[in-house]
């Protein structure tokens, strides 16, 4: 009986190390990408500056995209947009499509 209860305990106590080694993980993997940032961050961040857009959220409403949008256009996918996408961020930011699509590395 008591050894039962005491191969409980261990149990118990090994299932709470275990979780805390995965959060330990996670947050030392979300710490490193979200210190890197995306990949286009800094020409977005850029071009939003010069079109007086102060954060991603106010890129997003004003050119009427999702969210999911802007996120890939950070993360270097633009090429997975659609066109009429890309026409309403650059036009939000003031920039001819050509140019826009030039300074995400979409055309050369």
């Amino acid at each position: 009986m008591i050894f039962d209860s005491l191969y409980l305990v261990y149990g118990l106590l090994s299932v709470i190390l275990i979780f805390g080694v995965i959060i330990a993980c996670l947050r030392f993997l979300f710490a490193t990408i979200y210190a890197t940032g995306n990949s286009k961050d800094t020409a977005l961040l850029d071009l939003m500056e010069r079109a007086g857009i102060p954060n991603w959220l106010s890129l997003q409403q004003k050119s009427g995209v999702s969210s999911t949008v802007i996120w890939m256009l950070r993360d270097g996918q633009g090429d997975s947009v659609k066109l009429s996408e890309l026409a309403d961020v650059a036009r939000t930011l003031l920039l001819p499509l050509r140019v826009f699509l030039e300074k995400l590395d979409l055309i050369e």
